[in-house]
């Protein structure tokens, strides 16, 4: 491949290069938190779509860029659409493009199918989080949400967590959280749908939310002392069950009070400040500060979901594209002359 060529990445190909690995994820988002920790990248606020004809919170699109340094030197835009009336067209909800840049020339390196990073990074960040901030001896984990992230994040959490030994789930669709529990028992993962949230959530040594709902509804008995709460989504806790953490870990807080989540929410109305937040992650990935330190510590982790992450998994898949000879060259940029006249 040449130097102005550009490598088009298929899901298949992602797949082939190790996308949807765990461990290969892992280290590479582990990688990530000791740049971001290091101040080494540069993460703009997202750009958001939206349509006033479209309320919804999952219609949209979001652009999100960033440069990552450290052992990736890379730069690109994550471009993620979603609509949320897609799952009954028989279409995914979400689907993303990645562009990587060359950090130097700004040529386009790769363009790539970019939901199946997106969804896995997504579920990657919730596992490490557990692993630096759940106990160790963690045996029921709790779901409500059934969607693609939601089991993805279940998957992924019971591979570092052999001793699971029940999975409860809820959705407001009863035919989903059956088909949700289906599919993680052909994984076999103890999984069973349960009728109430609460049910899920209020045993869970572990408990992820991830909704698109708009509204609180997580009330402070779903968070019991010694859990750790994994907020995949926007707005799934009342401020009350977010108050009762004894820490409380984002991965960066300056965008996290620039969203519409949670966080933001409660910094809006003056309940929490950078002082309130026990640490960014990159913190305890890098040993600064503590994660766990008391079985009986209630943590609270809210992730808003960096670019510089996506482009982590981007360009350790795409080295390994490049070194297996996957994808397919393609010229987007021609000799400036020949163009122009």
């Amino acid at each position: 491949m040449n130097s102005s060529s550009t490598l088009l990445l298929t899901q298949a190909d992602l797949q082939r290069c190790g996308a949807s690995d765990i461990d290969i994820v892992g280290k590479a988002l582990e990688s990530c938190f000791v740049a971001h920790h290091a101040g080494d990248f540069t993460a703009p606020p997202s750009n958001f779509l939206k349509r006033p004809e479209c309320p919804h919170v999952a219609d949209r699109i979001i652009g999100l860029a960033g440069h990552l340094g450290g052992q990736f030197d890379i730069e690109g835009l994550k471009w993620v659409a979603s609509a949320h009336q897609n799952p009954e067209r028989g279409l995914p909800r979400a689907n993303a493009v990645i562009v990587l840049n060359d950090s130097d020339t700004r040529l386009p390196l790769a363009i790539m199918e970019g939901g199946l990073i997106s969804a896995m990074r997504t579920a990657v960040v919730q596992a490490l989080a557990a692993r630096y901030l759940a106990r160790p001896d963690a045996r029921v984990l709790g779901l409500v949400g059934a969607g693609r992230i939601g089991a993805l994040s279940v998957w992924a959490i019971a591979q570092w967590f052999p001793d699971i030994a029940e999975i409860r789930l809820f959705d407001l669709s009863e035919d989903r959280a059956n088909a949700c529990c289906r599919h993680l028992e052909g994984l076999g993962l103890p999984a069973t749908a349960v009728g109430d949230f609460r049910d899920a959530l209020s045993d869970a040594d572990i408990a992820v939310t991830a909704t698109t709902t708009y509204d609180p509804w997580a009330t402070p008995d779903c968070f019991k002392p010694g859990s750790l709460f994994l907020n995949v989504s926007l707005m799934d806790p009342q401020f009350e069950t977010v108050a009762l953490a004894d820490k409380i870990v984002v991965d960066d807080w300056e965008q996290c009070v620039h969203s519409d989540r949670v966080l933001a929410r409660m910094h809006r109305e003056g309940l929490v400040d950078r002082q309130s937040i026990h640490a960014e992650f990159g913190e305890i990935v890098t040993g600064k500060k503590p994660g766990r330190e008391f079985p009986e510590e209630r943590i609270f982790f809210n992730p808003f979901g960096l670019a510089i992450e996506d482009l982590a998994v981007a360009k350790v898949v795409y080295d390994r594209a490049v070194e297996l000879g996957l994808g397919q060259p393609i010229n987007l940029v021609d000799e400036e002359w020949d163009v122009l006249f």
